[in-house]
């Protein structure tokens, strides 16, 4: 714009567009409104293939290993993102590392004097929280991109969060005791059916027949599995079911409260394991404290430090190594590699810790294992309809907005 008595007009784009948005609202029809707030919820429901079904799990399976978050644009990366041969070191490390973590929370828990489950479970969260400080205040990573992030929104959108994965990683360590590891392994086959119906009681995922009797099948398999087990407890299937429950909730959390956020696993790393180690830390506290200073656990750690450390260290290197398999191979790579893993750890139990699995309990785990091959395809089915839906949708209320325009400029 020139200075002087004439003033050109000036050109603000989107201005047509934003005009013709807001006339058609005001005469827009009940059926039209309610179809444009549906189209307004489906950006969380595209973020489900990857965060939403397999998600980044908390810290390990039962301490399980993986420490970190992944939102936005790594949950959803593609199959074929990268090569080859980084995809198949990526899935063998994932497995030897999340088998190992396993195997290492369990002798910790059963066979060493260190019986404080909450204590181990926060132990990767820990290593995980102190090497992304490091790293950021170093200057190697940078948090430009997430200044937004102020204490208040912290703690209305990041410490809920923390709460769900203290709850999971809590709960997932003390089943230990009362579950044998082959079980275990087993039990966590429900974790479909807990992220299905808490996506879609909270709105973030649509009801689809196909991948509810997929659960239906997963629930058959795991009952008729848990029916036979020598060492079927309630207390210890309770712990499973709300372990992955919580997790099923602390995914549709992200999926809420965090939608337009993308954070690396460092940045998550950063942001979310505090909040963890708070709700950890009063169940240490209120739980686990007393009997840890009468049993001298500190004194366990210093008289064995290469387990403790390898535990947190390893915690990290699933998470990690997790990432890579979802950028290398895609989110349902992972998902198959984590029923490997649970099938390893099942013969594993059986060879180490003489873990009886009847016939009955292995053809429980094979109905599941097929019911979750189902899931996955539904859920693909499920995600190829949708997209469908939103492009339909989208076109009519295009199609609408160019008429209310027309009839409006007449």
């Amino acid at each position: 714009v020139t200075m002087g008595t004439t003033q050109p007009r000036v050109a603000f784009p989107g201005r047509r567009a934003t005009v013709t948005r807001a006339r058609t609202r005001a005469t827009e029809t009940g059926a039209a409104r309610r179809t444009r707030r549906r189209h307004r919820g489906r950006e969380y429901r595209r973020a489900r293939d990857g965060a939403g079904d397999e998600g980044s799990k908390g810290n390990g399976e039962g301490g399980r290993g993986r420490t970190a978050v992944t939102m936005g644009a790594v949950g959803n990366a593609s199959p074929g993102g990268g090569s080859l041969l980084m995809a198949v070191f990526y899935g063998i490390a994932y497995l030897t590392a999340a088998s190992t973590i396993i195997l290492l929370n369990k002798h910790v828990l059963s066979v060493t004097p260190f019986h404080y489950p909450i204590a181990l479970a926060s132990l990767g969260v820990l290593f995980g929280w102190v090497a992304s400080v490091i790293l950021v205040h170093t200057g190697a990573i940078s948090l430009e991109k997430h200044k937004d992030i102020t204490l208040s929104s912290w703690l209305k959108n990041v410490l809920p969060i923390g709460f769900f994965t203290g709850v999971t990683l809590a709960t997932g360590n003390m089943a230990y005791f009362y579950l044998s590891l082959s079980f275990l392994q087993m039990a966590k086959a429900l974790s479909p059916v807990a992220l299905f119906f808490v996506l879609t009681i909270t709105g973030l995922d649509r009801f689809h027949m196909s991948v509810f009797i997929s659960v239906m099948v997963i629930v058959f398999g795991a009952a008729v599995a848990a029916y036979a087990e020598v060492h079927f407890t309630w207390i210890g299937i309770g712990l499973v079911v709300t372990a992955e429950s919580f997790e099923a909730l602390k995914s549709a959390a992200f999926q809420f409260l965090l939608a337009n956020k993308s954070f690396s696993m460092w940045e998550g790393m950063y942001f979310v394991s505090p909040a963890s180690l708070i709700f950890l830390g009063i169940a240490i506290y209120t739980m686990e404290l007393q009997e840890m200073i009468e049993e001298d656990a500190w004194g366990q750690i210093k008289a064995h430090p290469l387990i403790f450390i390898a535990c947190g260290t390893l915690g990290f290197a699933v998470n990690y190594c997790s990432l890579g398999v979802i950028k290398n191979a895609g989110s349902l790579t992972l998902k198959v590699l984590a029923q490997m893993k649970s099938i390893l750890i099942i013969f594993a139990g059986i060879a180490i810790y003489s873990d009886v699995v009847s016939l009955q309990t292995a053809l429980g785990y094979a109905t599941s294992i097929v019911g979750f091959g189902f899931y996955n395809y539904a859920k693909i089915k499920a995600k190829e309809e949708d997209d469908k839906l939103a492009a339909a949708e989208a076109g009519s209320e295009k199609g609408g907005e160019e008429a209310g325009y027309g009839s409006t400029k007449k």
